[in-house]
This record gives structure tokens, sequence and C-alpha cells, in this order.
């Protein structure tokens, strides 16, 4: 999958903080563990590690190389 996440057209500069006021979720059956873990295998910094949450998900987030933030949820904890 390939998801891409743009801000507008770069008319107001390139330089200035993306995806404030802005996340998304993504979930999957996959497995959350194994998802953060090629994340940071290859070089990715996750702002939380996979956890289980009250409600039954495990999720990690992240920001995306521009400042995005996402969330990997997988329907229930593992």
């Amino acid at each position: 999958m390939r998801i891409l996440i743009n801000q507008d057209d770069g008319a107001k500069g390139w330089d200035r903080a993306k995806g404030e006021g802005f996340s998304l979720q993504i979930t999957t059956e996959q497995n959350v563990d194994a998802i953060a873990k090629s994340i940071t295998q290859r070089g990715g910094t996750l702002e939380s590690e996979p956890a289980d949450t009250p409600w039954g998900a495990r999720i990690f987030r992240l920001r995306d190389p521009d400042g995005f933030k996402l969330t990997i949820s997988s329907p229930h904890a593992a």
C-alpha cells in the first residue's frame, strides 16, 4: 500500500511545520509489533512503542518524514 499525504501545493513554502492539527489512523490486521520493528530497522523513529489500549486495540504512533502524525493500529490486541 502507498499513501500520499500532502498539505497543499507548496505555495506557502516548504520549510514550515506540516501536519499540525492533522493525524491519520491506519488500522490493519497485520502484526503491529512487526510493522513497528520494520520501521525502526529502516531508520524510522516511533513517537510511541506498540501498546495495548483499554478498548482492545494495539497501537503505536510515529511522524512521517514531513511531520505528519500517523497512528498504526490493530483492531484488537495480540
